[in-house]
């Protein structure tokens, strides 16, 4: 669980009101409509929820008929993790907290193992009926929501349970994301223990509302109190903005969400007051070309670096976190990040100071926290993503950003941003992506190495869909399977970097041993001839290849 630092408090010192769902015999225009939001919202969650049972609850009937394990089995489950490919994935575990199956085969490795030490585990097989668990630690290596159901024999005799895992951000994401694009709000959700399992500001999500510093203020602690107890209500607090600059007055309304056991608060809130920050005041350098652009930013970032070497940590840090300083120079501005991920300069967002932003990903699902710091430890060099930009009402839009390690505790970085590249893909867009990418790697589970390098090679075969073909990388770099680019076959390509220096097959390659995820390239697009900036999404076959795939911005 995230724990913001206590030098964060000062976000919440404003005076937080509770209105605490005191009733009225008339309710004003905006909060009924945050309230049917709110609604909307919770029918949309509940009825994800029972898609995800429905699914579950098949591969129960078609295992009561079969086996607990083996390879039918297997197929049962991978068949019905296709269908949701946000999730990550889905076991067989006996009465006695055995895992019999357990699928994609890169978890193979858990059958055998005994759980039936969890609690959640335990659980599933006392009360024998459907569960929604709570956010808990999984074996598998992630915080995530087990969703169960009960087999039973033909005879009726109890034989386990069958589950589907997924992380609450990326089951939560897609219903918030329907029910709130075309309003003014924001949402947060939470369990009923305080646990926060999603927010639109990521770095929230594991935090406790009852417990954590950084929500103390007593009258806020008392709202939040009541947001734990109560279905539903209204109130207002104040906390910090959605820049990370100042503060804000917010009304919340909130209703609950879940089933099988599952009980989420889903609060909606609306901000009552702006950012005390002009965001139209901070820069005002018209962009120039990227090229000539770019060159200034990296001698920038050389500055920044060569400054903390000679001023010592302390007095860089404190020089790069002003806002008015000498490391803001129009466009570019100096972040800084420990090794850990751990935020130490962000001076147009300094409410983020101190915080963990470990596995924080962008619009896109992209983890460019983790990207960054990986590109630092090797060195340096560049990454892109996408960021609120504080030049432009701090829309979010597509950054190129160059870091470099000050030592081995922590590295300085800055970036441009092209708003000229279009870098939006809809839920819809990156479930299809990652579906084509899990059903390459089922197949070359299946069918072994040889025969899917083979098929994923062959450019007049399935695989080979236009400019959505399948790709393929050894760890090591080697290249296994570019079907339009066959002359790269057998080359080592770790090192290969695009136009502005993105090491994109070691971006790639690092994305896949964390366990897959989405990367930004800069690329060929084999229908047009020309390179273009694509979202691919990687997915590791076994500890030694990837498999991947991408979308073109534009092309859809």
């Amino acid at each position: 669980m995230k724990v913001f630092p206590v030098a964060m408090i000062f976000l919440v010192l404003a005076t937080a009101v509770a209105l605490a769902g005191c009733s009225t015999p008339e309710t004003d225009p905006k909060t009924a409509d945050m309230e049917a939001v709110a609604g909307q919202l919770t029918v949309s969650i509940d009825s994800g929820l029972g898609d995800l049972r429905a699914g579950i609850r098949n591969n129960s009937l078609s295992l009561s008929a079969t086996n607990l394990s083996g390879r039918e089995a297997e197929e049962i489950l991978a068949e019905n993790l296709l269908h949701h490919p946000w999730a990550i994935s889905s076991l067989v575990i006996s009465r006695d907290g055995i895992v019999m199956t357990a699928v994609p085969e890169n978890y193979a490795g858990m059958v055998g193992i005994n759980l039936s030490w969890q609690p959640e585990v335990r659980k599933a097989n006392a009360d024998r009926v459907p569960v929604v668990s709570g956010v808990f630690r999984m074996d598998e290596g992630f915080d995530g929501i087990s969703q169960s159901y009960p087999v039973f024999s033909p005879a009726g005799e109890y034989l386990g349970y069958t589950d589907i895992t997924y992380t609450a951000d990326a089951f939560l994401s897609r219903h918030v994301e329907n029910a709130t694009s075309l309003t003014p709000y924001d949402v947060w959700i939470a369990q009923t223990d305080g646990t926060v399992i999603f927010d639109i500001h990521k770095e929230e999500i594991g935090s406790n509302i009852l417990t954590d510093p950084a929500y103390s203020d007593p009258a806020m602690r008392e709202l939040f109190t009541r947001i734990a107890r109560e279905p539903s209500g209204s109130g207002k607090y104040s906390f910090h903005d959605d820049y990370w600059n100042g503060t804000v007055t917010k009304t919340a309304v909130w209703d609950t969400a879940g089933i099988d056991g599952a009980e989420w608060r889903v609060v909606v809130t609306s901000a009552e007051n702006g950012s005390s920050v002009n965001p139209a005041a901070i820069m005002t350098t018209a962009p120039a070309a990227t090229d000539t652009r770019y060159a200034n930013l990296t001698r920038f970032v050389e500055r920044a670096a060569a400054y903390a070497q000679v001023h010592g940590k302390e007095a860089a840090l404190r020089e790069f976190n002003k806002a008015d300083g000498t490391f803001i120079d129009g466009e570019l501005y100096i972040f800084a990040y420990g090794m850990n991920g751990t935020v130490i300069a962000l001076p147009y967002q300094p409410g983020l100071l101190g915080t963990d932003r470990t596995g924080i990903t962008d619009s896109n699902g992209v983890e460019f926290i983790d990207g960054l710091t990986g590109v630092a430890r090797n060195g340096g060099g560049s990454l892109y993503y996408i960021y609120p930009n504080p030049d432009d009402n701090y829309r979010e839009e597509f950054k190129l950003s160059y870091v470099l390690p000050v030592n081995n505790e922590w590295f300085v970085g800055s970036g441009i941003y092209l708003p000229e590249l279009s870098a939006g893909f809809n839920t819809t867009e990156r479930d299809e992506l990652v579906e084509r990418v899990k059903e390459a790697r089922r197949y070359a589970q299946v069918h072994g190495t040889e025969r899917a390098i083979a098929d994923f090679n062959d450019p007049r075969g399935v695989f080979a869909d236009g400019s959505r073909y399948i790709f393929a990388y050894a760890f090591n770099g080697t290249t296994l399977a570019l079907p339009f680019q066959p002359d790269m076959i057998g080359s080592n390509r770790m090192d290969f970097s695009d136009t502005y220096g993105v090491k994109i097959t070691a971006w790639e390659i690092a994305t896949a041993k964390r366990g897959g995820g989405f990367v930004y390239v800069d690329y060929l697009n084999p229908e047009s001839g020309a390179a273009g900036l694509k979202l691919c999404y990687v997915a590791p076959v076994d500890d030694e290849w990837l498999v991947g795939s991408g979308i073109y911005a534009g092309e859809l």
